[in-house]
Protein backbone atom coordinates (compact mmCIF):
# COMPACT_ATOMS: atom_id res chain seq x y z
CA UNK A 1 0.00 0.00 0.00
CA UNK A 2 2.89 2.26 1.03
CA UNK A 3 4.50 1.88 -2.12
CA UNK A 4 1.22 2.40 -4.80
CA UNK A 5 1.29 5.68 -2.88
CA UNK A 6 4.44 6.50 -3.29
CA UNK A 7 3.64 5.99 -7.03
CA UNK A 8 0.86 8.28 -7.12
CA UNK A 9 2.86 10.92 -5.57
CA UNK A 10 5.61 10.40 -8.32
CA UNK A 11 3.06 10.62 -10.99
CA UNK A 12 1.68 13.28 -9.71
CA UNK A 13 4.91 15.75 -9.30
CA UNK A 14 5.49 14.21 -12.94
CA UNK A 15 2.18 15.72 -14.12
CA UNK A 16 3.00 18.79 -12.23
CA UNK A 17 6.76 19.83 -12.84
CA UNK A 18 7.10 18.54 -16.56
CA UNK A 19 5.41 21.30 -18.24
CA UNK A 20 7.81 23.47 -16.53
CA UNK A 21 10.91 21.53 -17.59
CA UNK A 22 12.71 24.53 -19.36
CA UNK A 23 12.23 26.19 -16.03
CA UNK A 24 13.73 23.51 -14.21
CA UNK A 25 17.07 23.31 -16.24
CA UNK A 26 17.22 27.14 -15.87
CA UNK A 27 17.38 27.45 -11.93
CA UNK A 28 19.48 24.55 -11.27
CA UNK A 29 21.46 25.50 -8.47
CA UNK A 30 24.62 24.70 -7.91
CA UNK A 31 26.19 25.35 -4.26
CA UNK A 32 30.05 24.45 -5.29
CA UNK A 33 30.36 26.23 -8.28
CA UNK A 34 33.94 27.71 -8.30
CA UNK A 35 35.04 31.26 -9.17
CA UNK A 36 34.82 32.33 -13.19
CA UNK A 37 38.43 33.42 -13.63
CA UNK A 38 37.97 37.11 -14.44
CA UNK A 39 40.78 37.70 -17.04
CA UNK A 40 39.11 40.87 -18.74
CA UNK A 41 40.63 44.01 -17.47
CA UNK A 42 37.97 46.59 -18.27
CA UNK A 43 35.20 44.42 -17.85
CA UNK A 44 33.72 44.32 -21.18
CA UNK A 45 30.92 41.95 -22.54
CA UNK A 46 33.63 40.93 -25.03
CA UNK A 47 36.96 40.18 -24.71
CA UNK A 48 39.32 38.14 -26.50
CA UNK A 49 36.81 36.68 -28.17
CA UNK A 50 34.87 35.35 -24.92
CA UNK A 51 31.65 36.97 -23.61
CA UNK A 52 31.61 37.97 -19.33
CA UNK A 53 28.52 37.76 -17.82
CA UNK A 54 28.67 40.17 -14.64
CA UNK A 55 26.00 40.77 -12.01
CA UNK A 56 26.32 43.17 -9.81
CA UNK A 57 29.72 43.58 -10.67
CA UNK A 58 30.64 39.65 -9.59
CA UNK A 59 31.52 37.51 -13.44
CA UNK A 60 29.20 34.29 -12.96
CA UNK A 61 30.13 32.97 -16.15
CA UNK A 62 31.82 32.89 -19.70
CA UNK A 63 31.16 31.59 -23.10
CA UNK A 64 33.78 31.52 -25.56
CA UNK A 65 32.57 32.85 -29.47
CA UNK A 66 34.14 35.41 -31.87
CA UNK A 67 30.81 36.17 -33.93
CA UNK A 68 28.68 36.66 -31.07
CA UNK A 69 27.24 39.98 -30.18
CA UNK A 70 24.90 41.82 -27.76
CA UNK A 71 21.14 40.82 -28.63
CA UNK A 72 18.24 43.26 -29.55
CA UNK A 73 14.95 43.52 -28.83
CA UNK A 74 12.71 43.11 -32.21
CA UNK A 75 9.60 45.14 -31.99
CA UNK A 76 6.94 43.73 -34.46
CA UNK A 77 4.80 46.30 -33.27
CA UNK A 78 5.07 48.46 -35.97
CA UNK A 79 2.86 46.34 -38.23
CA UNK A 80 -0.13 46.69 -35.78
CA UNK A 81 -1.94 49.75 -34.24
CA UNK A 82 -1.53 48.30 -30.36
CA UNK A 83 -0.59 51.04 -28.33
CA UNK A 84 2.59 49.65 -27.18
CA UNK A 85 5.95 51.38 -25.52
CA UNK A 86 8.38 52.33 -28.41
CA UNK A 87 11.82 52.40 -26.64
CA UNK A 88 14.95 54.64 -27.66
CA UNK A 89 17.10 52.09 -27.23
CA UNK A 90 16.25 48.23 -28.10
CA UNK A 91 20.01 47.03 -26.96
CA UNK A 92 18.52 43.46 -24.72
CA UNK A 93 21.02 43.27 -21.60
CA UNK A 94 23.31 40.60 -21.72
CA UNK A 95 22.58 39.36 -17.92
CA UNK A 96 19.03 39.52 -16.82
CA UNK A 97 19.36 37.99 -13.05
CA UNK A 98 21.77 35.59 -11.44
CA UNK A 99 20.68 32.85 -13.42
CA UNK A 100 20.06 33.66 -17.40
CA UNK A 101 22.42 35.67 -19.90
CA UNK A 102 21.21 36.20 -23.51
CA UNK A 103 23.09 36.87 -26.83
CA UNK A 104 22.93 36.57 -30.23
CA UNK A 105 25.06 33.80 -31.88
CA UNK A 106 24.66 33.56 -35.67
CA UNK A 107 20.89 34.48 -36.06
CA UNK A 108 19.80 33.08 -32.56
CA UNK A 109 19.16 35.06 -29.64
CA UNK A 110 20.58 32.32 -27.04
CA UNK A 111 19.19 31.96 -23.53
CA UNK A 112 22.45 30.96 -21.45
CA UNK A 113 22.36 29.33 -18.06
CA UNK A 114 24.80 31.53 -15.76
CA UNK A 115 24.91 28.83 -12.90
CA UNK A 116 25.90 26.09 -15.49
CA UNK A 117 27.45 27.74 -18.57
CA UNK A 118 25.01 26.32 -20.45
CA UNK A 119 22.83 26.79 -23.06
CA UNK A 120 19.07 27.02 -22.11
CA UNK A 121 17.16 27.38 -25.85
CA UNK A 122 17.40 29.73 -28.94
CA UNK A 123 15.39 31.67 -30.48
CA UNK A 124 14.33 33.66 -33.49
CA UNK A 125 13.97 36.89 -31.74
CA UNK A 126 12.84 38.22 -28.56
CA UNK A 127 11.14 41.01 -27.49
CA UNK A 128 10.71 43.02 -24.29
CA UNK A 129 10.25 46.60 -24.89
CA UNK A 130 13.29 47.79 -22.49
CA UNK A 131 11.57 49.59 -19.92
CA UNK A 132 10.97 48.03 -16.28
CA UNK A 133 8.20 46.07 -15.78
CA UNK A 134 5.88 44.49 -13.20
CA UNK A 135 7.85 41.04 -14.00
CA UNK A 136 11.10 39.59 -15.67
CA UNK A 137 9.85 38.35 -18.88
CA UNK A 138 10.26 38.37 -22.79
CA UNK A 139 8.16 37.25 -25.65
CA UNK A 140 10.05 34.84 -27.60
CA UNK A 141 9.56 33.44 -31.49
CA UNK A 142 11.00 30.41 -32.83
CA UNK A 143 10.34 28.73 -36.12
CA UNK A 144 6.75 27.29 -34.55
CA UNK A 145 5.66 30.35 -33.21
CA UNK A 146 5.90 33.17 -30.53
CA UNK A 147 5.28 32.63 -26.81
CA UNK A 148 5.99 34.49 -23.15
CA UNK A 149 9.22 33.71 -20.92
CA UNK A 150 9.28 34.90 -17.53
CA UNK A 151 13.01 34.87 -15.84
CA UNK A 152 10.98 35.25 -12.68
CA UNK A 153 9.18 32.28 -12.40
CA UNK A 154 6.06 34.34 -11.60
CA UNK A 155 4.21 32.51 -14.46
CA UNK A 156 4.67 29.27 -16.26
CA UNK A 157 5.91 30.21 -20.00
CA UNK A 158 3.02 30.83 -22.70
CA UNK A 159 3.76 28.36 -24.82
CA UNK A 160 4.84 29.33 -28.73
CA UNK A 161 2.20 29.13 -31.03
CA UNK A 162 1.04 32.40 -31.78
CA UNK A 163 1.41 34.51 -34.49
CA UNK A 164 1.72 37.87 -32.50
CA UNK A 165 2.07 38.74 -28.66
CA UNK A 166 2.01 42.74 -27.83
CA UNK A 167 2.12 44.31 -24.62
CA UNK A 168 -0.14 47.89 -24.52
CA UNK A 169 2.20 50.62 -22.74
CA UNK A 170 -0.14 50.01 -19.41
CA UNK A 171 2.87 52.13 -17.20
CA UNK A 172 1.89 51.81 -13.64
CA UNK A 173 4.11 53.13 -10.50
CA UNK A 174 6.95 53.54 -13.58
CA UNK A 175 6.58 49.87 -14.36
CA UNK A 176 4.72 48.36 -17.65
CA UNK A 177 2.22 45.70 -16.76
CA UNK A 178 2.66 42.38 -17.94
CA UNK A 179 -0.25 40.55 -16.46
CA UNK A 180 -2.63 40.65 -20.42
CA UNK A 181 -0.86 39.78 -23.29
CA UNK A 182 -2.74 40.66 -26.29
CA UNK A 183 -2.45 37.41 -28.96
CA UNK A 184 -3.43 36.71 -32.25
CA UNK A 185 -3.42 33.02 -33.39
CA UNK A 186 -4.99 31.62 -36.58
CA UNK A 187 -5.80 35.07 -37.77
CA UNK A 188 -8.07 35.44 -34.86
CA UNK A 189 -7.45 38.13 -32.03
CA UNK A 190 -7.51 37.65 -28.06
CA UNK A 191 -6.62 38.50 -24.78
CA UNK A 192 -4.95 36.34 -22.37
CA UNK A 193 -3.58 36.75 -18.66
CA UNK A 194 0.41 35.98 -18.06
CA UNK A 195 -1.34 32.69 -16.55
CA UNK A 196 -2.97 31.71 -19.91
CA UNK A 197 -6.67 32.21 -18.82
CA UNK A 198 -8.86 34.09 -21.48
CA UNK A 199 -9.94 37.63 -20.82
CA UNK A 200 -11.88 38.12 -24.05
CA UNK A 201 -12.07 35.51 -26.56
CA UNK A 202 -11.46 35.57 -29.94
CA UNK A 203 -12.60 38.05 -32.35
CA UNK A 204 -11.69 38.55 -36.34
CA UNK A 205 -10.92 42.18 -35.33
CA UNK A 206 -7.32 43.45 -34.68
CA UNK A 207 -7.10 44.65 -30.77
CA UNK A 208 -5.10 47.19 -29.94
CA UNK A 209 -5.85 47.82 -26.28
CA UNK A 210 -8.18 47.60 -22.71
CA UNK A 211 -9.13 48.39 -19.56
CA UNK A 212 -10.94 45.73 -17.42
CA UNK A 213 -14.23 46.76 -18.74
CA UNK A 214 -13.78 47.34 -22.38
CA UNK A 215 -11.44 46.79 -25.31
CA UNK A 216 -10.16 48.34 -28.28
CA UNK A 217 -10.29 47.11 -31.88
CA UNK A 218 -9.13 48.55 -34.82
CA UNK A 219 -10.76 47.37 -37.91
CA UNK A 220 -11.97 49.23 -41.40
CA UNK A 221 -9.89 52.11 -40.71
CA UNK A 222 -11.00 53.25 -37.54
CA UNK A 223 -11.22 52.31 -33.71
CA UNK A 224 -13.62 50.52 -32.04
CA UNK A 225 -14.86 50.18 -27.93
CA UNK A 226 -16.39 47.23 -26.38
CA UNK A 227 -17.64 46.35 -23.13
CA UNK A 228 -16.82 41.89 -22.16
CA UNK A 229 -20.43 41.60 -23.97
CA UNK A 230 -19.22 42.49 -27.42
CA UNK A 231 -21.51 45.29 -27.13
CA UNK A 232 -19.98 48.42 -29.12
CA UNK A 233 -20.01 52.23 -27.93
CA UNK A 234 -18.86 55.70 -28.67
CA UNK A 235 -19.58 54.82 -32.44
CA UNK A 236 -19.95 58.18 -33.58
CA UNK A 237 -17.50 60.09 -31.87
CA UNK A 238 -14.72 60.18 -34.20
CA UNK A 239 -10.75 58.39 -32.98
CA UNK A 240 -7.32 59.11 -34.13
CA UNK A 241 -6.63 56.41 -31.39
CA UNK A 242 -8.12 55.38 -27.85
CA UNK A 243 -6.11 54.17 -25.04
CA UNK A 244 -7.40 51.85 -22.12
CA UNK A 245 -5.76 54.05 -18.74
CA UNK A 246 -6.90 52.20 -15.27
CA UNK A 247 -10.96 51.99 -14.88
CA UNK A 248 -10.92 54.95 -17.76
CA UNK A 249 -11.02 55.17 -21.80
CA UNK A 250 -9.01 58.03 -23.68
CA UNK A 251 -10.55 58.77 -26.63
CA UNK A 252 -8.15 61.07 -28.73
CA UNK A 253 -9.35 62.86 -32.11
CA UNK A 254 -6.65 64.56 -33.04
CA UNK A 255 -5.45 66.80 -30.14
CA UNK A 256 -8.71 66.85 -28.15
CA UNK A 257 -8.83 64.06 -25.46
CA UNK A 258 -12.26 62.79 -24.35
CA UNK A 259 -12.08 60.87 -21.17
CA UNK A 260 -14.63 57.87 -20.15
CA UNK A 261 -15.36 55.68 -17.19
CA UNK A 262 -18.60 54.31 -18.04
CA UNK A 263 -19.21 54.69 -21.63
CA UNK A 264 -22.84 54.37 -21.25
CA UNK A 265 -22.44 58.06 -19.44
CA UNK A 266 -21.08 61.10 -20.50
CA UNK A 267 -17.61 62.37 -20.95
CA UNK A 268 -16.20 63.53 -17.79
CA UNK A 269 -13.21 65.19 -19.03
CA UNK A 270 -12.27 67.37 -22.32
CA UNK A 271 -8.89 68.33 -22.39
CA UNK A 272 -6.81 70.31 -25.41
CA UNK A 273 -3.74 69.24 -26.24
CA UNK A 274 -0.75 70.53 -27.55
CA UNK A 275 0.62 68.72 -31.29
CA UNK A 276 2.88 65.80 -29.84
CA UNK A 277 5.07 62.91 -31.59
CA UNK A 278 4.50 60.50 -28.84
CA UNK A 279 2.19 60.12 -25.54
CA UNK A 280 1.96 58.24 -22.54
CA UNK A 281 -0.45 57.61 -19.66
CA UNK A 282 1.25 56.97 -16.52
CA UNK A 283 -1.18 55.52 -13.67
CA UNK A 284 1.04 57.04 -10.33
CA UNK A 285 -0.33 56.99 -7.02
CA UNK A 286 -3.99 57.24 -8.26
CA UNK A 287 -3.14 59.64 -10.40
CA UNK A 288 -2.30 59.92 -14.07
CA UNK A 289 0.29 61.80 -15.81
CA UNK A 290 -0.12 62.73 -19.56
CA UNK A 291 3.42 62.06 -20.96
CA UNK A 292 4.36 64.25 -23.86
CA UNK A 293 7.14 63.75 -25.75
CA UNK A 294 9.52 63.09 -22.80
CA UNK A 295 7.88 65.52 -20.59
CA UNK A 296 4.77 65.77 -18.15
CA UNK A 297 2.13 67.51 -19.82
CA UNK A 298 -0.53 67.06 -16.67
CA UNK A 299 -1.31 65.14 -13.60
CA UNK A 300 -4.76 64.34 -13.67
CA UNK A 301 -6.78 63.39 -10.55
CA UNK A 302 -10.39 62.03 -11.58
Amino acid sequence: MKDKKTLITIIVLLVIFLPIGVFGTIKSFSATKPDVKDDNPNKEFKYNNKLYFYYNDKLLSTYECSSCTLASSSIDDINYHTNYYKSENNELASVINEYYGLFKENDNIILYNLVNSKKIDAYKSIKNYNIDATSKFAITEKSNGMGVIFFDLSSSPIPNEYEYISLPAHIIDNKLDTSKFIVKKDNMWSIISANKEVDVAQIIDEIVDFNDNYYITYANDTYHVYDRNNIEYLENLPKTNVYGVGKYIFVLNNNQLFIYENCLNPVIKIMELPNYNSIYFYQNNNKIDIMIDGNLQETLEL
